[in-house]
């Protein structure tokens, strides 16, 4: 939706909502959108894209994270031993950090230190923030977080590690396109989302960063995992 259209529609409800203060009818109001109630649960295994049904999600997918395979894959994943695998939780933990940041000051975001170069995560975000922007959408650190939780760890191979991750996600989205007016920032969407979602990693260096993002399942209904 244009920021023309949001003031054009806000605009219009502040008016209603004047017009009915002085009406002795009392007010009645409904917090969940049609779009938001027709949403239902997805089944495992279902890649899909977040903005699927018009609710605001900043893990929406491109065509690329479906597409994508690692050429070294070689089958069985190798065995992770615990030095490793405490390294790249350690890494995901930075980098996972650096990515929510980047909704807070989509503008401000350091794309290129938090992910490898041409890899399917680097062209995603850079387009969602993009978005944002143009948009004038954000969150705010203290309205509502991403939490998370490390369910598995693999090593593909010595240059790639996949972890699956389950993201409880409560963080508001604000427009903040008439922030410099009477009106402030509006609550621009407040979906809760439970999502089970399969990170890779790729390290370059002696550096991890991310590669790709692939949400197996998602949820505005059911908490089917919990952080």
């Amino acid at each position: 939706m244009s920021r023309a259209l949001r003031r054009g529609l806000f605009a219009v409800s502040f008016a209603l909502f004047a017009s009915s203060c002085a009406s002795s009818s009392p007010l009645v109001f409904d917090t969940a959108t049609p779009v938001e109630s027709a949403l239902a649960d997805q089944p495992p295994g279902t890649a899909i894209g977040d903005n699927q049904g018009g609710a605001l999600d900043d893990s929406a997918l491109t065509g690329n994270e479906f597409a994508e395979s690692d050429e070294d894959d070689g089958g069985q994943d190798a065995a992770v031993d615990p030095a490793t695998q405490s390294g790249v939780e350690s890494a995901f933990t930075r980098l996972i950090a650096g990515w929510i940041d980047c909704f807070h000051r989509p503008a401000r975001c350091e794309v290129a230190r938090l992910t490898v170069s041409n890899s399917p995560e680097r062209q995603r975000l850079t387009e969602s923030l993009n978005f944002y922007v143009t948009e004038k959408i954000r969150t705010k650190p203290d309205e509502g977080r991403l939490q998370w939780n490390v369910e598995s760890v693999s090593l593909p191979s010595n240059d790639r590690a996949r972890l699956v991750t389950c993201e409880y996600d409560t963080r508001i989205f604000f427009d903040t396109s008439m922030a410099d007016t009477e009106f402030g920032d509006i609550i621009f969407d407040t979906t809760v989302w439970t999502r089970r979602v399969e990170w890779t990693l790729a390290r370059t260096g002696k550096s991890w960063g991310l590669w790709s993002r692939r949400i197996e399942r998602r949820s505005p209904v059911a908490r089917f995992c919990t952080p």
